[in-house]
């Protein structure tokens, strides 16, 4: 987990305290060194803050160069097989993972690049000699990148801060966007895509790169990869065939073989939830290393813990659970800290938890956590999915997060639009790519959890987890949602995701669940809630802050089509962040 910031100037030099206060805004995300270097008469400006994690970390003032002195690189995130590639394609033995990446493209065509990349990141390179940028972003959308593109500057970074901080000390006018902001009522959560709150400010979407001339300050974005693509019919064959043991050692293989090698060589830690997801991950990285800590976060007067819940510890090499309450007011006050970082409003009720359970992770000297999401929407593990899917018709998108339910959306804003299509596109997508399943049934459930888990993982929980985390100088790892593991899950027959025919424990997220027995008791499978937080907590406030911007037409233009009193807390959750996010001292 670093920083990148990229600054390019198409008329004069930069101004180099413009640019140091703007990398200051990137510093949490890489407190340990900062690498920079100027080229082409001042008018460039790279800059890389770095945590070290990986390999052994050299202490040097400049950007990592390429052996040839060609190509620069900011770059942000870690890839997990480093070391493989190393071996695989360069004659020289290099102690991290940024230092082979840069002589990657010394190597090996440019194209091929991002496909052998196992792991979660953005970089910006630099070809020096034909004064090329390239922008590349990960398939799973776990690292952000976001940029401006001018008639004076172009300006790339892994946060809003830092842009915003070079624009306004460069006298360069900040506008909110309003029709973005209004779309912040259109949909259950928020999801930034394409576009930030803020006028020309852009997102750099998964599995993109951006190309930027710098002779003629063109820019061209492609695509080199999408999900969709992985969806595959000889998968979902061979899935169908093996039997299910065969099946479920095959899923503890890969996911023994992935968390092998993206556990850190620092102090780490683990969520700790009781529930499937995090306990199958914390069994597995409990066999390859030694977490120093398995945190849980308990809601007070919200979540049930089980009793049996200590009974865990004996299955993670005798490790106690550490549990810290989180309650109402400590909700609120992280909820203010995630707006100022974020600068949106809230993505969804979970951040501010998300924001608290970083804190505590670096409290306890924890670089590197291990989260375990994404798994209920590919393998359907929420009550609601059974709910829905029971209603289920032949060609339907019946996902509870991605349909668009008119008596919950708003019908007038052309935003609304851009995103229904998004959505319905997504769905079709997928159910165009799952053709090969027979029964029309399975083939539209599997492409609602498929739509449902791109926007929910890539647009809303990856985006997310990475500013908020990042911003305590920790970096968020997760094992479920790395591609080999993905590409499991997104081909594995619809039975394997729900058994109607299995006793009431195991029905959904089934051949998971099937695995988890391999760790822990049976009697170990707990409902555990999620740790939404306390969004309640605004009904108090919410006449006092809708009042803030009443006046405002983001406000007073949707609050009305809202059912208020279906949705109350949502609204009331809504207008306030709104409030808050408007009302920014930053902005």
């Amino acid at each position: 987990m670093c920083g990148i910031f990229l600054a390019f100037s198409k008329k004069k030099s930069l101004n180099k305290k413009i640019c140091d206060v703007a990398i200051k805004d990137l510093f949490n995300r890489g407190p340990d060194s900062l690498k920079f270097n100027y080229f082409f008469n001042e008018k460039l400006f790279i800059a890389n803050t770095i945590l070290s994690i990986t390999g052994n970390f050299k202490k040097s003032s400049n950007l990592n160069v390429s052996k040839n002195n060609n190509f620069y690189v900011s770059f942000n995130g870690e890839i997990y097989n480093y070391q493989d590639l190393n071996n695989q394609y360069l004659e020289k033995k290099y102690t991290n993972d940024t230092e082979v990446l840069v002589n990657l493209h010394e190597k090996l065509n440019f194209n091929q690049i991002p496909h052998l990349l196992n792991g979660m990141f953005a970089y910006a390179i630099l070809n020096k000699s034909k004064k090329i940028i390239k922008i590349v972003t990960d398939t799973q959308g776990e690292k952000n990148i976001y940029y401006i593109n001018n008639s004076d500057y172009f300006i790339v970074s892994s946060t809003i801060k830092s842009i915003i901080s070079f624009l306004k000390n460069s006298k360069i006018r900040i506008e909110l966007d309003e029709e973005v902001l209004k779309n912040y009522f259109t949909t259950r959560h928020y999801m930034p895509i394409k576009k930030t709150c803020f006028k020309n400010i852009k997102i750099l979407e998964n599995s993109q790169i951006l190309k930027f001339d710098l002779n003629n300050s063109k820019i061209n974005i492609t695509k080199y990869d999408d999900p969709l693509n992985w969806i595959s019919e000889n998968k979902y064959n061979e899935y169908s065939k093996i039997s299910e043991n065969e099946l479920i050692d095959k899923i503890d293989f890969e996911l023994n073989k992935q968390a092998k090698i993206m556990i850190p060589n620092k102090k780490f830690g683990t969520v700790f939830s009781g529930g499937i997801d995090s306990s199958l991950q914390s069994a597995i990285l409990a066999k390859h290393g030694d977490p120093s800590i398995y945190l849980n976060i308990n809601h007070v007067k919200k979540d049930k813990i089980n009793k049996k819940f200590s009974l865990f510890s004996k299955f993670i090499n005798n490790k106690k659970i550490k549990i810290k309450n989180i309650n109402s007011k400590i909700y609120e006050n992280f909820t203010y800290k995630c707006n100022k970082v974020i600068l949106s409003p809230l993505f969804t009720h979970d951040l501010p938890s998300r924001m608290f359970l970083s804190e505590e992770f670096k409290n306890n000297n924890c670089k590197v956590f291990f989260s375990a999401d994404g798994c209920d929407e590919l393998l359907g593990g929420q009550q609601v999915y059974l709910n829905s899917f029971n209603k289920i018709k032949i060609k339907k998108n019946y996902s509870p997060y991605t349909s668009t339910d008119k008596s919950y959306f708003l019908k007038n804003f052309k935003m609304l639009n851009y995103y229904k299509k998004l959505l319905d596109d997504t769905w079709n997508k997928a159910y165009k790519n799952y053709s090969f399943i027979e029964n029309k049934k399975e083939q539209s459930i599997m492409s609602s959890l498929f739509s449902d888990y791109f926007i929910q993982s890539i647009y809303v929980a990856n985006k997310s987890t990475d500013l908020i985390c990042c911003d305590n100088s920790v970096e968020p790892r997760n094992i479920f949602i790395q591609k080999n593991i993905l590409k499991i899950f997104i081909n594995l027959p619809l039975k394997y995701k729900f058994n109607m025919r299995a006793e009431n424990i195991f029905k959904q997220k089934y051949i998971l669940k099937k695995l988890f027995v391999k760790y822990f008791d049976k009697k170990l499978i707990l409902k555990k809630e999620g740790f939404s937080g306390y969004p309640e907590v605004f009904y108090k406030k919410y006449n006092d802050l809708s009042k803030i911007i009443s006046k405002n037409e983001i406000i007073s233009e949707n609050k009305n089509y809202y059912d208020a009193e279906k949705y109350k807390r949502d609204l009331s959750w809504k207008i306030s962040n709104l409030a808050l996010f408007i009302n920014n001292e930053y902005i």
